[in-house]
């Protein structure tokens, strides 16, 4: 029974949705199966206590409670969670205005109207939920002393109808700065998250990606292509004579000439390609659909532009060049030979002599 009911609450759950999506897709299901409960099974008492129209009142909110979450669940859009949050405050605005209407039983039917803002404010936010609260309450103010006579039903005194009037617009209050703070952590929360994530995959230095935001572009890459049989291709790049830059000008002097290669590579990479910095001053590159031949076209251009093109560091225009190891990667090959096959060739590139692109080869 509670996996039943676990099921039927996780319902439209997504793991790529946001959790305040899921979150909200969640409360819907719930929300639509206490609803469906309550609604059913009161209007069931009132069919067997013969109060007819209380009871279609009921069983007809019982089955609109429903229809909302199965068009949640049966489209999956942000329309359809949009339609069906609107026809479930809909419905419970309307199914209480009828119990005022009515009274419901021995004229507590008013009682329901205090969840009328927590759940349009938790559903339809601050500004959408104040405005669809004030459209309520003036139909609630008009019901009660303009067509009171000739709509009413239930029988209220005034200072019944002004008080619960009072009450209401209290909650509704208390509702919209209760939600207003929720929504004002959940945006806080999210913007230090979004910021910790940036920290912890960017370089601060370069603001390229990092190792550990390589490493998981390279394993979406290496999933990808072994759901679509297709190739990519990586690349280490390492500066030359990197330690001698630093010995002689200094480490600040070093550190501009990396945000300046950096920018370089980037200025002439598509923009599906990925640059990170690999670590120290060796970078990474990574070609989605790429061949090997394809990506030491791009990188031997990178190089007559670096080695070409003297780079200004402290009041000194310095010719600065970088070897290049290539490998093209598919589903046959593991990711960590890859990578391996790359730091290979970078080797080599360096060892003939440098400034050089050097394709991986088996033989």
């Amino acid at each position: 029974m509670i996996s039943i009911f676990k099921k039927y609450v996780t319902s439209g759950v997504k793991h790529h949705y946001k959790d305040e999506t899921n979150r909200r897709i969640m409360v819907v299901n719930l929300f639509s199966a206490v609803g469906v409960s309550i609604t059913f099974f009161l209007g069931i008492r009132a069919l067997v206590a013969q109060e007819l129209p209380l009871a279609i009142i009921l069983l007809t909110a019982s089955v609109v409670f429903a229809l909302s979450q199965r068009i949640q669940i049966q489209f999956g859009t942000r329309r359809s969670r949009t339609v069906s949050i609107t026809l479930l405050i809909s419905c419970l605005m309307i199914l209480v205005f009828l119990l005022l209407v009515t009274g419901g039983k021995d004229n507590t039917g008013p009682l329901w109207i205090y969840l009328v803002p927590p759940v349009t404010m938790f559903f339809a936010g601050v500004v959408r939920g104040l405005l669809a609260l004030l459209l309520f309450t003036i139909a609630c103010t008009l019901l009660f002393f303009v067509f009171n006579e000739s709509l009413l039903i239930a029988s209220y005194s005034y200072a019944f109808k002004s008080r619960l009037l009072y009450s209401f617009l209290t909650v509704t209050f208390l509702s919209a700065f209760y939600e207003y703070s929720r929504q004002k952590s959940y945006d806080i929360a999210l913007d230090l998250s979004e910021q910790f994530e940036q920290q912890a995959n960017h370089d601060h230095l370069t603001k390229l990606v990092n190792r550990r935001g390589a490493q998981n572009a390279l394993e979406r890459e290496y999933a990808r292509i072994q759901r679509s049989s297709n190739t990519f291709s990586i690349a280490i790049a390492d500066i030359d004579r990197f330690k001698s830059i630093n010995d002689t000008y200094g480490h600040e002097a070093g550190d501009e000439v990396l945000r300046k290669i950096s920018r370089t590579f980037s200025a002439r990479l598509r923009k599906q390609d990925i640059l990170a910095r690999w670590g120290g001053e060796e970078f990474m590159f990574i070609f989605p659909e790429t061949s090997a031949s394809e990506a030491a076209n791009v990188l031997e251009a990178l190089r007559e532009v670096l080695s070409f093109a003297p780079i200004a560091i402290s009041d000194h225009d310095m010719h600065i060049t970088s070897s290049f190891g290539v490998c093209e990667i598919t589903s046959q090959i593991p990711l960590a030979d890859g990578i391996r096959h790359a730091d290979m060739s970078l080797y080599r590139a360096k060892e003939s002599g440098r400034n050089k692109v050097v394709v991986y080869s088996d033989s």
